[in-house]
């Protein structure tokens, strides 16, 4: 999976909500056609960048917390970014 493919649906992630960052499971497995293993490839790429760009990132059933409230990870949630 190419880096700048990754690079590019991060920033238009970061263009739309500079703040909040979430990648869907049907945003990455239906619309991008990722098999299992490719979406775990993006999911760990994505990461880095993230993390790379100073953003909190959490995983499916990960707890956090976003605008004084506690939230959870959502099952269709793949990942969500904070900065």
């Amino acid at each position: 999976m190419p880096l700048q493919f990754i690079t590019e649906f991060i920033d238009k992630k970061i263009d739309k909500n500079p703040n909040f960052l979430t990648f869907t499971f049907y945003e990455v497995r239906i619309k991008l056609d990722l098999s299992e293993k490719e979406t775990d490839e993006f999911l760990r790429l994505s990461r880095t960048r993230l993390e790379n760009l100073n953003y909190k990132v959490y995983f499916t059933g990960a707890k956090y917390i976003y605008d004084n409230k506690e939230r959870i990870v959502e099952d269709n949630e793949l990942l969500v970014a904070i900065k």
